[in-house]
Order: structure tokens, then C-alpha cells, then sequence
């Protein structure tokens, strides 16, 4: 069962559980990375993330996410903000699991409760698995559920989650730019 983890207050790309850190600031060489999917009616999305906002696309900097379609549309659409989101991961012992999971969602901050249409709430889920098998970071955009819920999957071995140097035994993350167990507290 997934808890709620502890958000850092100084890098919105990390978390923290008990004795545990989830980090995925370096899950890419540069933020935002751009991804393509379906939406939930025909058509294809670019879709930006940046774990720390500032997609670039969208103009508000607290922007988590960020869709457009592809067509050519000149509209984007907000789908999640920084500063709301939530993690969820394995508060105990994380960093001695196998097949770990966690999930960041990012609800974008409402601009006009009335809006029923599209433009107002909207919510990305970005689930993490921990898969010995694959290498480098797999990026997969789901798509869009029903009506504005966007999901992201990120599978890797190595993708930012707690770790344990099995040499020094010293607990931190896995760093998925090196590969290696990098102390939590660096």
C-alpha cells in the first residue's frame, strides 16, 4: 500500500519517507522532457513535464505539466501544477523492496471553479516502476482518461528511488544519470 511521503521544501523533485529519499531530479539530462499521446477524444498531445515546473510551454512557471495538441492548436492547457502535489510511495524500508513503486500527482490549481469545460481543473498522475530489466529511464504517456487525467508511466531500473550501496551500505537514491547509490543527505 502506498503512503503519503514528505515533499522537500527546498527541490520539488524529491521526497522522503522514514530512513528513505525518492529524487528523479536527474531522471533526465534537461527539464521539461516532451512527450506524445492520445488524448481521451481523437487526437495526439505533446505533452511537457518538469518535476519542478517551468515547462516552458505553458505560462504560468508553477506548471507541472503542460499539453498541447498537435494539429497545430496554438492553445495549452495546464494539467498540473508544482506547488499542490502529492506523493505517495512505501514510507518503511523502500530502499529494500523489489518491484517498488510510487506515484507523484500534480491537480493543476483551478483558475475559475465554474469552468466545467476543460479549462479549469485538470490532474497528471506520473506512476514510477522499478524495473531491474530496463537500463535507461522508459517514458510512457498513457494518455488522457476521461475527461482531463493525464498519466505518465517511468519505468527503469535506476529512476530515482531509495537505494542502498550494497558495498558501503550507506542509504540514499538510486541517481539515474550515474546509475549509482548517491548518499541521501549530499
Amino acid at each position: 500500500m502506498l503512503q503519503f511521503i514528505t515533499i522537500d521544501r527546498k527541490n520539488p523533485c524529491r521526497a522522503y519517507g522514514n530512513a528513505s529519499v525518492y529524487d528523479i531530479t536527474n531522471l533526465v539530462k534537461e527539464w521539461p522532457i516532451t512527450l506524445q499521446g492520445p488524448g481521451f477524444s481523437a487526437g495526439e498531445y505533446n505533452y511537457w513535464w518538469s518535476c519542478a515546473g517551468k515547462t516552458q510551454y505553458c505560462e504560468d512557471i508553477d506548471t507541472a505539466v503542460c499539453q498541447q495538441r498537435i494539429d497545430g492548436s496554438p492553445v495549452r492547457f495546464n494539467a498540473g501544477n508544482v506547488s499542490p502535489q502529492l506523493w505517495f510511495g512505501l514510507f518503511n524500508g523502500a530502499a529494500f523492496q523489489t518491484n517498488l513503486t510510487w506515484d507523484i500527482m500534480y491537480p493543476n490549481l483551478q483558475s475559475d471553479p465554474k469552468l466545467i469545460d476543460g479549462t479549469g481543473i485538470r490532474v497528471t498522475v506520473v506512476h514510477f516502476i522499478v524495473d531491474p530489466n530496463i537500463e535507461k529511464p522508459l517514458f510512457t504517456m498513457n494518455g488522457e482518461n476521461k475527461y482531463t487525467e493525464y498519466s505518465i508511466t517511468v519505468r527503469g531500473k535506476c529512476i530515482g528511488q531509495p537505494a542502498v550501496n550494497q558495498t558501503t551500505f550507506v542509504q540514499g537514491y538510486c541517481d539515474p544519470q550515474t546509475g549509482q547509490v548517491v548518499p541521501a543527505h549530499q
